[in-house]
């Protein structure tokens, strides 16, 4: 009988089995690439039926009806930002101008989403705030955020204006001071990160009031001028360019000056002689 004993390769055998063990995880993995939905449920620890569920109780829960693209569009969004739906961090609501118009869905980010993206940025390298003097109601004129980026010399300021941005409703009535905190570092966020596609609620709120405004006003300016006798019918979207500018001073002269309800065309400020001047 011989003394030897056949050499093993286990060198080979070794790399074999790596070789098993990688492709096993490749399978996953290159579902988990192709299919958004997928990453995200896996990234939740949740089920699929689980996720869905919350899903739908939580970022979609603002919505009447929804579309697979509705949903892969937040989920790329909240992937991209590195928020979590589920938590509310993104949402989406619709803004809806005409009732027999498909409603637009926008995308939301609530303040902690916000504050969430700006601090997990790899180059955020410090926020600073200033608080102006206050005015006549003894509320600051404004409060200025600057952002600090590791890569740049320069940092990025902004400033957001008290009469520019109060709406004299909800938190703007108990918290002024936070909201426009709040705004202003959002809106600087926005340009020093380059974030877009997206909105924070006080500028929803605003896209959904001023849409519904602008869809009343097409109504009413519709519907008296066709009710006048011997008159031609006439749509607002027909004006001269001079005219419609005309009108949009005069809409944000009155946003500043006034409450949003108050905002309200009527037709003695469409009068034919104010036309023809």
């Amino acid at each position: 009988m011989s003394r030897y004993k056949p050499k093993t390769n286990h060198r080979a055998s070794n790399n074999s089995s790596k070789v098993m063990s990688s492709c096993d995880k490749q399978q996953p993995r290159e579902k988990e690439v192709n299919d958004i939905v997928t990453r995200s449920v896996l990234r939740s620890g949740l089920s699929y039926e689980s996720f869905v569920k919350v899903l739908i109780q939580s970022a979609l829960s603002r919505l009447s009806i929804w579309t697979q693209a509705d949903l892969e569009r937040l989920l790329m969004m909240a992937e991209r930002l590195k928020l979590d739906p589920l938590n509310n961090e993104i949402y989406a609501i619709e803004t809806q101008s005409d009732t027999s118009k498909k409603s637009h869905i926008v995308l939301v980010v609530g303040v902690d989403g916000w504050s969430k993206v700006i601090n997990s940025h790899p180059q955020f390298d410090g926020m600073r705030f200033i608080e102006s003097e206050p005015g006549d109601d003894e509320l600051p004129l404004y409060f200025e955020c600057t952002i600090f980026r590791k890569d740049r010399k320069i940092a990025t300021s902004v400033r957001e204006y008290m009469y520019e941005v109060h709406t004299n409703q909800g938190a703007w009535l108990t918290h002024p001071r936070r909201m426009l905190r709040h705004k202003a570092m959002i809106q600087c966020a926005r340009i020093c990160f380059g974030l877009s596609g997206v909105y924070d609620p006080d500028e929803a709120q605003r896209i959904s009031f001023s849409m519904s405004q602008s869809s009343d006003t097409s109504q009413n300016i519709q519907c008296n001028f066709n009710h006048q006798p011997g008159s031609v019918s006439f749509k607002a979207a027909s004006q001269p360019k001079t005219e419609q500018s005309h009108l949009g001073a005069r809409f944000v002269k009155n946003w500043v000056k006034k409450l949003p309800g108050s905002l309200q065309t009527t037709l003695s400020d469409l009068a034919p002689e104010k036309r023809t001047a």
